[in-house]
């Protein structure tokens, strides 16, 4: 065979090779195998390390992509600090490589850009045994996607980012942590945003039984966030745990976020504390604006369907919309609550204002389909289009504020509409 046929032969299989990415990774890499490796060994392919604890010691020196063999379980924290890449964390074999952090992260990144982890397991010791952190911890980071992760035993979150840009989460499973599945948070909205989560579950994140003065047991969460995407995901069974009564948690929601898009998701059967707050399926909370909920379905929730809240001290709500929605029977379980509710903790009607609720259907055999909080102020509410079926009336009293328009109505006690 030619000198040019071999050529073409090696970069054709490449080519192929690399064909799972268009990202471009060094050639060089180190490779952790806790049967086959040693700490002594130069790391490549056919010579692995065997530790967490020595690939943290070589990542300080040099920094590359990482391939933990599957199959396997590896104890500690791995650290990613500082590093641009591109890079990626992955496991390699025929399925996936267990990452236990114990009471600790799985893994920790800080400062880092280029970062792409994939098709690993992170384990903790469990909400109540032992563990203190989250699972995956991305701080002050951006330009990485993780994805085909699955996240457990963590007392605060299962995936953690703050003050991300960039980032995309997909195909991530985070269930059995305590404050959250997924929560994304900034310490500004200019320093969170531009981030996707799709196609996402997060199931049974009951509550943090350390958090006991403000809400825990959420599905995903955004805060203090511009421009964030959630599609295509799903919550349920969360929140049953929280420590506490007051404020509660929610399925899928968003508080102090701009531009905030939640669609093509679905959020059942969250709960709260027993004679907590909330529970529901889907909230845009205090301080958000010009943020969408579409496309999305809500049922069975312990709280409201949808929730259109703001409480006091956030920054003004306003310019969000609820739409192509359907809510079956939400608000099995919270006082006063409703399949769409409004509370304004504030008082101040120009603080919850201007919002579209437009072309959804909702279901409710037991509560108000709409209901108002005694503290609801609010302005400019348009509910239009929409079908109502149901028995629960909201009070006259509190609708001040909203106006209805073209919308259909059913009682299903009366046969009228």
């Amino acid at each position: 065979m030619g000198k040019r046929k071999v050529y073409f032969l090696i970069v054709l299989t490449l080519l192929f090779s690399c064909k799972e990415s268009s990202r471009q990774f060094p050639a060089e890499a180190y490779y952790v195998d806790g049967i086959h490796g040693d700490d002594n060994n130069r790391g490549n392919k056919n010579n692995p390390i065997q530790t967490i604890a020595e690939l943290n010691l070589r990542l300080l020196k040099k920094a590359s992509s990482v391939y933990f063999a599957s199959g396997q379980v590896f104890s500690g924290t791995l650290k990613f600090e500082g590093i641009n890449g591109p890079f990626k964390i992955c496991s390699i074999g025929g399925g996936r490589a267990i990452i236990d952090g114990g009471n600790s992260e799985a893994i920790r990144i800080e400062n880092c850009r280029n970062i792409w982890i994939a098709n690993l397991d992170l384990k903790g010791n469990g909400r109540k045994d032992g563990n203190i952190t989250n699972g995956l911890s991305v701080t002050h980071s951006r330009n990485m996607l993780i994805e085909q992760i699955y996240v457990v035993g963590f007392q605060k979150s299962g995936v953690d980012i703050y003050d991300g840009r960039d980032i995309k989460i997909d195909n991530v499973i985070a269930a059995h942590n305590g404050f959250s599945g997924i929560n994304v948070m900034g310490s500004d909205r200019s320093h969170s945003g531009k981030i996707m989560i799709s196609f996402c579950k997060a199931e049974n994140n009951p509550g943090d039984p350390a958090m006991i003065d403000n809400h825990s047991g959420n599905g995903i969460l955004v805060g203090v966030s511009d421009s964030v995407t959630i599609d295509h995901c799903t919550a349920t069974n969360n929140g049953w745990d929280m420590p506490r009564q007051g404020n509660g948690p929610v399925g899928i929601w968003a508080w102090e976020s701009s531009h905030v898009t939640i669609q093509y998701c679905i959020s059942y059967k969250n709960k709260t504390s027993k004679g907590g707050k909330d529970g529901g399926g889907f909230d845009l909370d205090g301080g958000v604006t010009n943020s969408v909920i579409q496309y999305c379905l809500s049922f069975s929730n312990q709280g409201a369907g949808y929730g259109l809240f703001q409480y006091s001290g956030a920054s003004n709500w306003s310019g969000n919309i609820v739409r192509y929605c359907v809510s079956i029977n939400d608000a099995i379980a919270t006082e006063d609550s409703g399949s769409i509710f409004l509370w304004n903790g504030s008082g101040n009607d120009n603080q919850l204002a201007d919002c579209k609720v437009y072309r959804n259907i909702v279901y409710n055999s037991h509560s108000p389909v709409i209901s108002y909080e005694n503290a609801s102020a609010h302005k400019n509410f348009t509910f239009r289009n929409n079908i109502f079926i149901g028995t629960g009336k909201a009070n006259a009293s509190l609708k001040a504020g909203s106006s209805f328009i073209g919308n259909w109505w059913w009682n299903t006690k009366s046969n009228k509409h």
